[in-house]
């Protein structure tokens, strides 16, 4: 919840709210609200939902989580499981192939790294 405060600010902002209006539509004190949006303090499981309701968002988008890319395609994950190197790596750890594959995939590291 790295993002969570500048997120819920955001929000707030865009909604024309004040600190105290959310507060009083989740049922916290203002003080609590600054809290959460200067980082200091993080709400409960419960507080994040009546939140992500109140703005109509994910939880994803209101804790600031950036949504991962598209899965690959499943030709993708044939070509890779039938990659020597993973086959080599299959047969030496009995890690089936499609799992190596599946895995390597699920990485999904930018070439600019």
């Amino acid at each position: 919840m790295l993002k969570f405060g500048e997120s819920l600010k955001e929000l707030r902002q865009r909604k024309g709210l004040r600190q105290e209006d959310v507060a009083r539509m989740v049922g916290v004190e203002r003080p609590t609200v600054a809290n959460w949006e200067r980082g200091t303090k993080q709400p409960g499981l419960e507080t994040l939902v009546r939140l992500s309701r109140l703005f109509g968002v994910s939880l994803d988008e209101l804790v600031g989580v950036e949504r991962a890319a598209a899965p690959l395609p499943l030709a993708s994950y044939r070509s890779l499981a039938a990659d020597p190197l993973v086959k080599l790596l299959s047969e030496r750890t009995g890690v089936p192939a499609k799992n190596i594959a599946a895995f390597i995939a699920a990485l999904q590291i930018p070439d600019d790294v």
